[in-house]
């Protein structure tokens, strides 16, 4: 009988372990929702289903009047095309159903946007224009970043400026 009273303790102090370490695995898991839904709820909305890039909005049709086939960017499902009048004009279009689904603007200040925010245009501008729900950033030795999230139609804009002068913009959709 003594044998087993030692091993019916040798079982209790195992279950007990077992729950030590179900309870562990359970407060890191509740932990790691709650830092996620925070961080969720944290990030800025802004409505940029209305913004335009040379009269080009994202998740709708292409036209490729005026556009050729960039060959030197592959990329699986999607084609990039350039614009014949504006090289640094860059539209990043889904092949199966011809959808664009990003713009990439650089150094062309002929361009026009209904935002106010044009390379070479300030910064302050395109902030006055789009609203201050946006996260700031350092981006290399002298440039900073400036991101607005549309959370609710899934879209990105990032504007790359220096010295208070967009450099870059980039428009994308998921």
């Amino acid at each position: 009988m003594l044998y087993l009273n030692k091993y019916k303790e040798r079982v209790t102090s195992v279950r007990i372990q077992n729950r030590w370490v179900v309870f562990i695995l359970f407060l890191i898991c509740s932990f790691g929702v709650l830092i996620g839904l925070y961080q969720y709820r944290q990030t800025k909305t802004v409505d940029l289903s209305n913004l335009e890039i040379n009269d080009i909005k994202l998740n709708e049709k292409f036209d490729k009047k005026g556009y050729e086939v960039n060959k030197k960017i592959k990329f699986d499902r999607f084609k990039f095309y350039n614009s014949k009048a504006h090289p640094d004009l860059t539209v990043k279009v889904r092949e199966k159903d011809n959808i664009v689904k990003g713009i990439i603007l650089v150094r062309d200040e002929k361009i026009h946007t209904n935002f106010d925010g044009g390379i070479g245009s300030p910064i302050n501008n395109a902030i006055e224009n789009l609203g201050f729900g946006y996260k700031r950033t350092k981006v290399g030795n002298d440039f900073s970043s400036v991101k607005y999230i549309d959370r609710d139609n899934h879209l990105k804009l990032n504007l790359l400026y220096q010295d208070l002068e967009i450099k870059r913009i980039e428009f994308f959709s998921k």
